[in-house]
């Protein structure tokens, strides 16, 4: 057994591994006991991130909601302070509904 780079992330590879641990790409030549080549991660690095961000939205928005709210029922707060921060969580939430939508469709 040695260590190969991955061609993908560089990362330190077992050669009888069918795939990289880190990144999941193929390790070309690989036979890994038996098993065929096969790719673990199929979802893209760039759709994985709209998911951190769009989760991240959610609930910076759902938070100063609630905040916003509390404010407001205290009466420290002026008209329609939950407004913003109401529109803040329903794009965090439409927008991580559509990713995992696009992750579904392109899923092979």
């Amino acid at each position: 057994m040695a260590l190969i780079n991955c061609p993908e992330c560089k990362n330190q590879v077992s050669s009888t591994a069918s795939s990289c641990p880190k990144c999941g790409a193929p390790i070309a030549g690989s036979t890994g006991a038996g098993t065929p080549l096969t790719t673990t991660q199929l979802t893209s690095k760039r759709l994985k991130m709209q998911v951190v961000f769009s989760a991240l939205t959610f609930w910076i928005g759902l938070i100063w909601l609630i905040f916003a709210i509390v404010a407001a029922s205290q009466g420290n707060a002026s008209d329609g302070a939950p407004v913003v921060p109401g529109i803040i969580t329903f794009i965090g939430a439409v927008w991580g509904i559509t990713t995992k939508l696009r992750i579904w469709w392109h899923h092979k």
